[in-house]
């Protein structure tokens, strides 16, 4: 990477969880302020044939699930209940209610880059394995369509199938949003030591179906960086709320790091830059993966 280059911080799910324990209007605003511009948002929806079944919100179901005691699952759960459970109609953020902030936003929201490769923001639509996901992925590119803010989002997609339902539902849209493929630790191969790594043959077989890759902090290493480098597509790294994955994201020069504490890692990498710029770059060493 150029030299004292520190990758783009984003938000995990659009709130500090020092500060927070969900996503909302005035958590987004609050990192903006801060000078926070790029997430990473996790959507779902709450049960069909209800009031507002149709909507998508902002939220990590089993984190909202868990912190509003829910008895059944976000998907299966009216619309009605969830805001009782969060507080009120303010509390849930819709997917709508979210693209009119990041365009009122826009200014702040664009990348340094180009969006095929850097979207400020990016989503992911969950429960990818419930019947009622094609219908909800097609209101998710209806309303980033309706948007105009496609040049400046991301989708994350699982595995192949997932790939090609995005670009389907992206030509039926009449919309190009980059995809940015999930590579999960859990599952992953690993070592004697026990330690997981991203399959790098599948990755390679791959690549054409993603314009990037987002990927748990635990396979990140050297050989991963350089995987992704051969195909000039960036990695994004969830989740460094420590230092040891934050400086590992940073000596491997991945492109984007995600955090939960994005106040806390913004005041990290300006100690470092400045760290940086007065003592020189500093080596790359293999990662938390080895």
């Amino acid at each position: 990477p150029p030299p004292c280059r520190s990758p783009r911080l984003v938000s995990h799910r659009g709130f500090d969880q020092d500060e927070r324990s969900a996503p909302s209007a005035a958590s987004f605003a609050a990192l903006f302020d801060s000078g926070v511009s790029s997430f990473d948002i996790d959507l779902f929806w709450p049960a069909q044939g209800t009031a507002g079944g149709s909507q998508l919100f902002v939220g990590h179901p089993p984190t909202l699930r868990a912190l509003w005691k829910l008895p059944a699952d976000l998907p299966d759960t009216p619309l009605a209940e969830l805001r009782a459970a969060a507080g009120g109609a303010g509390a849930l953020l819709s997917l709508d209610e979210l693209l009119s902030l990041l365009r009122a936003r826009s200014w702040a929201a664009r990348p340094q880059q180009p969006a095929a490769t850097q979207p400020a923001t990016t989503l992911e639509l969950k429960y990818h394995t419930r019947p009622e996901w094609p219908a909800m992925l097609a209101a998710l590119y209806g309303a980033v369509a309706r948007s105009g803010l496609a040049d400046q989002l991301g989708v994350v997609a699982e595995g192949r199938a997932g790939a090609a339902a995005h670009r389907a539902a992206q030509r039926a849209a009449k919309t190009r949003v980059p995809i940015f493929g999930l590579l999960r630790d859990v599952g992953a191969r690993r070592d004697s030591a026990g330690r997981p790594h991203a399959d790098l043959s599948a990755l390679d077989a791959d690549a054409a179906l993603y314009d990037g890759w987002s990927v748990s902090v635990k396979l990140l290493d050297s050989d991963l960086v350089a995987a992704g480098g051969a195909h000039a597509k960036p990695l994004s790294v969830w989740v460094a709320d420590g230092e040891a994955e934050l400086e590992a994201a940073w000596r491997l020069g991945v492109e984007s790091v995600i955090t939960n504490r994005p106040r806390w890692a913004s005041g990290v990498m300006a100690r470092w830059r400045r760290q940086c710029e007065r003592d020189g770059p500093w080596p790359q060493q293999p990662g938390p993966g080895g």
